[in-house]
């Protein structure tokens, strides 16, 4: 098999996306904070902000792009992309324009009936995390088989993940990244196979922001 590059087109729900895959190490373009990471190793934020955008507008974005105006105007966290400062200065400078959004500045939110409303009506999309310390885009919602459902992108492909493979209710064919198991020693020793996007149960997201169409 080939290890997926850097970015891949997929079907989602009728649309095709440029999906960009986090995995791939060639992503090296500079996201640090008084340190030396990359969009590779940090760039789960952006790479979900320009997925959440190309679901809006339809217009693939450029993630090295929107990782330098992160860094320049204070969304470039200790720990990442600080969503609420990103999104501000996003607002504040009239870019969110571009990328097809209104942010109405009420931060990081856990109501997950709102959340699910406002997906299921096609208000807009969302950032959220669907485990600790990663960020994922949401861009649709619905119930099947009597459970709410929301459909995840993630830049990390995390399908597999132990902290989220049993919420996972359905896969996206097509979605799948192909990427390096390494061993402690750094090692390849295999190749493993994970999903972009997926559906998950509605009770997973944690932190989310709402991005309100234009």
């Amino acid at each position: 098999m080939n290890i997926t590059g850097l970015s891949k087109e997929i079907q989602v729900e009728g649309r095709k996306l440029t999906f960009f895959n986090q995995r791939n190490k060639d992503w090296t373009h500079p996201y640090a904070y008084h340190n030396t990471e990359t969009l590779s190793s940090a760039g789960c934020g952006i790479f979900s902000l320009c997925h959440c955008a190309q679901w809006l507008t339809g217009h693939v974005q450029i993630p090295e792009k929107w990782a330098d105006f992160s860094c320049a105007n204070g969304g470039r966290g200790d720990d990442g992309t600080d969503r609420p400062v990103l999104l501000h200065a996003l607002m504040a400078t009239g870019m969110n324009v571009h990328l097809g959004f209104r942010y109405e500045e009420d931060g990081l939110r856990n109501d997950q009936d709102t959340l699910y409303d406002f997906l299921l009506h096609k208000r807009g999309v969302a950032l959220c995390n669907l485990r600790v310390g990663h960020i994922v885009s949401l861009v649709a919602a619905r119930e099947k088989d009597g459970i709410k459902q929301v459909l995840a992108i993630d830049s990390y492909s995390e399908s597999a993940s132990e902290k989220v493979r049993d919420h996972v209710l359905e896969v996206i064919p097509g979605s799948e990244v192909i990427y390096t198991v390494k061993n402690q020693q750094g090692l390849p020793v295999g190749e493993n196979t994970a999903y972009a996007a997926f559906w998950v149960e509605a009770s997973l997201p944690r932190d989310f922001n709402f991005l309100h169409s234009i």
